[in-house]
């Protein structure tokens, strides 16, 4: 057999391995970036189950993460923006089920979910907060609307600009303890999962001046 015929037979044969193979997908949520927002944050505080119920495959421990932080796989939602996690910190109140007060997801920069689109979507008042020493990658710069149940930040980062690539639901209000998990949550070791310092929201001191 010419070496010819025998690599068109070979390259035939991978094509048909490749076209057989299931395609790796991620799952999709029916729901717009804007009404998971709404109908997660806007619900705090939730009981973990009952936000579980709310995303694609629901949320789950990690390695990773500290105590009562679970947390999503990866999805898109039904307007195309891609959610790298949806995170959420439990807290035991006394009940079966710990209750959420603090959600945090990470978003990717495409499609650009754009600073300038927020008032329009949501109708609340606004305020600017910063962390002028976080890193360039993490987020530094928070728009903070007033909720009836609480804060909702959204947060771009120096290399993200106007692209949002956190959004953070605080329903925590005077709960004793209910800050930011410290230590800091470190980078994560496990290949394709998020760093979870990319969406909880640091206090001002968080980052030490050099």
């Amino acid at each position: 057999m010419r070496p010819i015929r025998l690599l068109a037979i070979l390259l035939a044969a991978a094509l048909a391995s490749a076209a057989a193979a299931e395609p790796v997908s991620v799952p999709r949520s029916d729901k717009t970036l804007v009404e998971i927002i709404n109908s997660t944050m806007g619900t705090l505080p939730n009981a973990v189950d009952s936000l579980s119920n709310k995303l694609p495959g629901g949320l789950h421990a990690t390695a990773d993460a500290p105590p009562l932080i679970v947390r999503s796989v990866p999805f898109v939602t039904r307007d195309g923006y891609r959610v790298s996690a949806f995170e959420a910190r439990g807290f035991s109140e006394g009940g079966d089920v710990p209750m959420v007060r603090f959600t945090s997801i990470q978003l990717e920069q495409r499609p650009c979910f754009a600073r300038s689109g927020l008032t329009e979507a949501f109708h609340a008042a606004t305020s600017e907060t910063s962390l002028p020493a976080a890193p360039s990658m993490l987020p530094n710069r928070y728009m903070v609307m007033q909720m009836p149940w609480g804060r909702l930040s959204f947060g771009s980062s120096q290399e993200s600009g106007g692209c949002i690539i956190a959004i953070v639901g605080d329903a925590t209000g005077g709960l004793v303890d209910a800050h930011t998990p410290l230590p800091l949550p470190q980078p994560t070791t496990m290949p394709g999962m998020p760093d979870l310092r990319r969406t909880w929201p640091m206090p001002a001191d968080a980052y030490p001046a050099e």
